[in-house]
């Protein structure tokens, strides 16, 4: 993509930092690993480690680089289905009092996945739309007092 060659150093250092503070409060949150804090009851794939991967890139660079443009109601839509992606469908409390957890088992785990998928086009959708204007220069930038 031509317009992450014009992102200054700082900003790719920036989202680096970013990506990897989400994936370490991510994963500990959905107990990807182990850790005193959660515990899981679905088992854990690889699949969980890469929609977990690719959406705190994505979510590194949405925040990390400035542009003239947000999309924050795509990024947020694609966050969430992100998150649903990876997360533990029957540690979500949100998702069990709405649900249930055998409704949850029998139809939202086979398509979790897919689920997670959906979130990372989403949100590399709204990446790109905010990537599509000339990224913001220090002159552009006014400070107000």
């Amino acid at each position: 993509m031509k317009r992450l060659k014009e992102v200054s150093l700082k900003e790719q250092f920036i989202s680096l930092i970013i990506a990897a503070m989400v994936f370490v409060m991510m994963g500990t949150l959905t107990a990807l690993w182990n850790n005193p804090y959660f515990i899981r009851m679905t088992p854990v794939t690889d699949w969980d480690y890469l929609i977990l991967s690719l959406e705190s890139i994505l979510i590194g660079l949405f925040f990390g680089i400035r542009t003239r443009r947000c999309a924050t109601k795509k990024a947020g839509i694609g966050g969430v289905f992100g998150f649903l992606g990876f997360g533990c469908s029957i540690c979500n409390k949100l998702l069990l009092l709405l649900f249930g957890s055998s409704f949850l088992l029998t139809y939202f785990e086979p398509i979790r996945y897919y689920v997670g998928a959906a979130g990372i086009l989403i949100f590399s959708f709204a990446l790109y739309q905010k990537m599509a204007l000339p990224l913001l220069q220090a002159a552009d930038i006014k400070t107000e007092v």
